[in-house]
């Protein structure tokens, strides 16, 4: 089996049984964060990728944010939490407004941008990365020249309601920047 492919199946191992191990959720109560797990070692192999293809288009690579990575952990577990995927946050406001609680704008201002993604199942980095640069508004967040900063949230939710429908799923923030 190729390292790739058991990784995932292990992480989906250990969020069977962290799921197993929570008290079952009745109709009509919400969702709680409790059994949502993130996965940095993802996030990081996400990071390299999205590199990569920076690199390969002539781009600079992005350097990994503190503040950026907290803003879309924050948005991940909120979207798995609550059943929503969207970029605006769960009480309406712009996903800028969002990142800027966390990433604050420089002397020379600020620019922020942000590519999300979800899967039911299992989730592959490589395929996200393909996917977005596959759209022109992800693309160009991607390769967008004047970024410089990233953060990266992956969470897994054994059962996401709302728009997830109670399904496994995994969800996926980033968050790049410039200040």
């Amino acid at each position: 089996m190729p390292r790739g492919r058991l990784l995932v199946v292990v992480l989906m191992a250990l969020a069977l049984i962290a799921g197993a191990a929570s008290a079952p959720i009745a109709t009509g109560q919400l969702n709680t964060s409790a059994s949502i797990m993130r996965v940095p070692s993802l996030e990081g192999l996400l990071l390299q990728q999205v590199n990569a293809v920076r690199t390969a288009n002539g781009r600079g690579r992005l350097s990994h944010s503190v503040a950026l990575t907290r803003a879309a952990a924050l948005h991940s577990r909120s979207m798995a939490t609550f059943g929503f995927f969207t970029h605006e946050s769960r009480d309406g406001a712009a996903f800028s407004t969002r990142i800027g609680r966390f990433y604050r704008p420089g002397a020379r201002g600020w620019t922020v941008g942000e590519n999300l993604a979800m899967s039911s199942g299992s989730v592959n980095t490589e395929a996200i990365v393909t996917a977005w640069m596959g759209s022109p508004h992800h693309r160009a967040n991607l390769l967008g020249g004047t970024y410089r900063d990233a953060g990266i949230a992956i969470v897994h939710h054994p059962a996401a309601g709302g728009v997830f429908g109670g399904q496994p799923t995994w969800v996926v923030t980033l968050d790049i920047g410039r200040r």
